[in-house]
This record gives C-alpha cells, sequence and structure tokens, in this order.
C-alpha cells in the first residue's frame, strides 16, 4: 500500500547535527530516529515502506524565508515534497506566496511557537488570505509543545476563529488538530473543514481517544504524518496499521486523504 508522510522535518546536512542537537536540548526526553539529514530521512523512508513524505520548514526569521524557498526547487523529487515557509512579520507576502506557486510548492508550514505568532493575530490575516486565494495549503502546528514555548499560541478556540474567518483556507492542523489538548479539539473543533495529521500523538493519546476523534472530525480528513526525525515512520505505521479501521479507512489514511488534498481533487 502506498504510504504519504504529511509531516517530517529535515535540516541542511552542514546544520543537521547542531540542529537536532539544539532541539532535543530544549525539549527533554526528546529523541531524533534519523540524522536529521534527508538522506536520513530517505533511509527511514525505504526501511519503513513509506512512499513520499511532505518535508515541513519553517522560518523562525522573516529574512530566512526567501532562502528557505528557494532551496525547495533543489528538494523536489518523485519521493520528497518539499512546502515552502512563510512569516507573518515578513514584508512581500503576496510576491514571495506567488514565487512559491511558481515553484510548484503545494503548501507552506507556520510553527507558532518558533516564531513567536498567536494565529488569530489579525496580523496573520493577510498571509492567510494570500495562501487562500493562490489554493496553498497550510501545516499549522496547534496545541502545546515540548519545547521552552508559552504552548498558547494555537489553541482550539484560535484554530476555530481562522477556520470560520477563512472558510477557503486549505487548513491542516498538525498533531491531531492540538497536542495534549484533544478534548478541546473535540469541542471546538470537529464540526469544521479542516484536516488533522497524525503527528507525535502516539505515546499520547490512548488508541480508543484517538479512533473516537478521528471518526468524529471524519476520516476522510485524516493525514499520516509523524514528526520524523522525532518519532520513527514505521513504528507509527504499525501503530495505525494496528487500529480498528477497516482497510479503505487505512488507506484513505496513509495516502489516498493526501493525494487528494495535494492535486486539489476534493
Amino acid at each position: 500500500m502506498k504510504i504519504i508522510d504529511f509531516h517530517t522535518h529535515i535540516f541542511p546536512d552542514s546544520l543537521a547535527t547542531r540542529a537536532i542537537a539544539a532541539l532535543m536540548e530544549n525539549a527533554p526526553g526528546t529523541k531524533a530516529c534519523t540524522d536529521g539529514t534527508c538522506g536520513g530521512l530517505l533511509k527511514s523512508m525505504r526501511a519503513s515502506g513509506v512512499t513520499q513524505s511532505v518535508l515541513l520548514p519553517i522560518a523562525t526569521k522573516p529574512s530566512q524565508v526567501q532562502t528557505i524557498n528557494s532551496g525547495c526547487t533543489a528538494l523536489m523529487s518523485p519521493t520528497c515534497i518539499p512546502f515552502g515557509t512563510l512569516h507573518p512579520d515578513m514584508s512581500g507576502i503576496e510576491d514571495e506566496v506567488q514565487r512559491l506557486v511558481s515553484f510548484g510548492v503545494k503548501g507552506v508550514k507556520l510553527h507558532p511557537e518558533y516564531q513567536y505568532f498567536y494565529i488569530d493575530d489579525p496580523k496573520c490575516f493577510p498571509l492567510y488570505d494570500a495562501l487562500s486565494n493562490a489554493g496553498l495549503i497550510v501545516v499549522l502546528h496547534a496545541g502545546k509543545d515540548p519545547g521552552p514555548f508559552t504552548c498558547d499560541h494555537a489553541l482550539p478556540h484560535a484554530l476555530a476563529t481562522v477556520a470560520k474567518k477563512f472558510p477557503k483556507l486549505k487548513i491542516v492542523a498538525a498533531h491531531l488538530g492540538g497536542w495534549q489538548v484533544w478534548n478541546e479539539v473535540e469541542n471546538l473543533l470537529s464540526d469544521l473543514p479542516m484536516y488533522f495529521d497524525t503527528a507525535s500523538v502516539r505515546d499520547f493519546l490512548p488508541k480508543e481517544d484517538f479512533m473516537r476523534i478521528v471518526r468524529k472530525q471524519g476520516v476522510e480528513k485524516i493525514l499520516f504524518g509523524t514528526d520524523s526525525p522525532w518519532y520513527d515512520q514505521a513504528q507509527d505505521i504499525q501503530w495505525i496499521d494496528g487500529l480498528r479501521f477497516s482497510s479503505l479507512e487505512k488507506e484513505k489514511i496513509f495516502f489516498q486523504n493526501a493525494e487528494k488534498l495535494l492535486n486539489n481533487t476534493l
């Protein structure tokens, strides 16, 4: 069966060792399952049977955006689907979105904790407008974070505000809608037209709760994701495969939903 991992991270070879070490220091107990490079991810994909991985870069400063996005084209391949990045404090958002479109990039990743913004802050609205008008996907870190942050920048009530204000925006709320705030996810997000990915959930949410949230949101809105290098792709596949979903439901989660979203065939 084809498998698309919708949530992975890599770093340039020259920076990967330092980046992995710094991130593990900021989040005690976190471990890396690859060396953080593209080569390490490809090795993991071959070992686990992942067919394609979506790469999610994060610009922590506006000055990093164009450089990171320019590198997207070099990473495009039959196995890697690089997304771009934006920053709410940058200038020229619409121009940069059009540049991503010209590259053939399908979406962007925003991490409100690392980029330090509240997702329902009106300063973000021009960014959402530009993405919505261009038909690009936005993957939003959602919920808390194991790092040294306030962990309140992307909570479910704020996600609900964004989804209602921008109904055409293609939102993927990472970590099953909100890491470690899943009660609020169930209460506030289940009726809204957004996708959840499954990244970083396995060790924190009982299987019964996971399945209930998935079914409440709708299996057709769930995307398999691991948060590699922080989670092992093979183990996450095994965990999902062991749940009481039908074969057709697993196909939707593992690749069909992702293909439809990426190919704009919703």
